[in-house]
């Protein structure tokens, strides 16, 4: 069986323009055993070559990554060695790392040898391998989709640019040839002809194929996910770390008043594709610019309700967390149930309940109220006074604070008038405690 390998080129930098193909290559390509993906049985090591210190010979024939052998050079010829030192170098290969990181693709710049493995020889011009390519920044063979090729061998041109962020696309763009992808109109992916000398990331998202205006997607119908393809191919590298995702407020079992804060903190080392919040298994809304922060609608009815948190990252790897919470009466026609105090309009838990009026905490998340507060031995869950300094029966109004603060408890102060501070959260305010029923 003989199979079609089109080589691509790309443009160089600065220019933009239409892919160059050089010419159609006819070589032996082992066909795919039946029910076996393509590439799924291909090396996953990709050898970036730098050609130091005397060049590398490369001799015209059938492409082999093991003989330094190319169908696309003009002759026998020898590509420049890697010019712009160690530095630039080190650099240049962090970013190619990085942009694989995300698969079970193992990057490296020693030589193989005779194991099977995928190469890109970064150094020398176009002119240097093929007179009839010049202009390029860099080429490949792209394998037909229903190989599966070991040992293919691809060309970026480090001879004629210095730019370290379009020496790295232009590698990760030569060997997402050899994996069988084409160009996209996706600025945002590696197998771009945009922005060139600008950050890319594998995206996980349908892409037009193309470089300038659509075209028709080699291995693909209709769309290309760059993402997709690598993951389905090579897998998830076996290093990469899990997606997390914490609801901060509120806590679960607590009591909340209506149209409380929802907040929440997601991780991954890959890009959110997608996450949202819900309450009661309702309509999902959107984390706007990925931040997880919303607030519940102010007429959730009273009583006990689900809020829950989800993102989805590139990989699709889903992770969900939910509370339970109690969203608090409102007392302004109604009287308060038995163990609940009336202020500002709604029905409060007491000291007994966690988060509750009075009750104990350490920060203003722990409270009903929104507020936690210490005089400096004791520090309770606090809220403001109604009108005329009235506070529910147990608790007091202090002056300047203007606070419902617990009645005289043992080791605290008392109602005397002695002086006390009160510590808002995280700020201070002093007082002398004055305390009015």
């Amino acid at each position: 069986m003989r199979t079609r390998l089109v080589v691509v080129a790309l443009s160089l930098v600065p220019a933009v323009a239409t892919a160059e193909v050089f010419e159609n290559r006819v070589d032996e390509c082992p066909p795919r055993a039946p029910g076996v993906s393509a590439l799924t049985t291909s090396s996953h090591v990709l050898y970036v070559n730098d050609c130091l210190p005397n060049g590398c010979a490369v001799t015209r024939g059938t492409t082999s990554s093991i003989t330094n052998t190319s169908s696309i050079a003009s002759q026998n010829t020898t590509m420049s060695a890697w010019t712009h030192g160690p530095e630039a170098w080190a650099q240049v290969i962090e970013c190619v790392k990085e942009t694989f990181a995300p698969f079970d693709i193992t990057v490296v710049t020693t030589n193989p040898g005779t194991a099977a493995h995928f190469e890109v020889m970064a150094g020398g011009t176009s002119a240097e391998l093929n007179p009839n390519i010049e202009g390029a920044g860099g080429i490949a063979p792209s394998i037909n989709c229903s190989a599966n090729r070991n040992n293919q061998l691809a060309f970026v041109f480090a001879g004629q640019t210095s730019n370290r962020q379009y020496l790295c696309n232009a590698i990760v763009h030569e060997a997402g040839h050899m994996y069988g992808l084409s160009h996209s109109l996706d600025a945002r992916d590696p197998m771009t002809y945009m922005q060139l000398s600008q950050p890319k990331e594998w995206t996980n998202a349908a892409q037009t194929c193309g470089t300038e205006t659509p075209q028709s997607c080699s291995c693909f119908t209709g769309t290309q996910n760059s993402f997709l393809s690598l993951m389905d191919t090579f897998g998830l590298s076996p290093t990469l770390a899990q997606p997390s995702l914490a609801i901060t407020t509120p806590k679960d079992g607590m009591y909340v008043k209506p149209g409380f804060p929802i907040s929440g903190t997601y991780d991954s080392p890959l890009e959110m594709l997608e996450g949202g919040m819900s309450i009661d298994n309702g309509a999902l809304q959107d984390a706007a610019n990925g931040v997880f922060a919303w607030n519940a609608p102010a007429s959730l009815a009273a009583g006990p309700h689900t809020v829950a948190i989800s993102a989805t990252d590139y990989a699709d790897r889903t992770v969900m967390q939910s509370v339970s919470v109690t969203v608090m009466a409102s007392c302004a026609s109604a009287p308060c149930a038995s163990g609940f105090s009336c202020l500002g309009g709604i029905c409060y838990p007491g000291s007994k309940v966690a988060g509750g009026l009075g009750a104990s905490c350490e920060g203003n998340g722990d409270c009903a109220t929104g507020q936690c507060a210490s005089d400096g031995e004791n520090s309770h869950c606090t809220a403001t006074c109604d009108t005329g300094m009235v506070c529910p029966s147990g608790y007091s109004c202090l002056d300047e604070a203007n606070v419902c603060w617990p009645d005289a408890e043992g080791g605290g102060c008392s109602a005397t008038g002695s002086p006390a501070t009160l510590l808002f959260g995280l700020g201070a305010l002093v007082l002398v405690r004055r305390r009015r029923r």
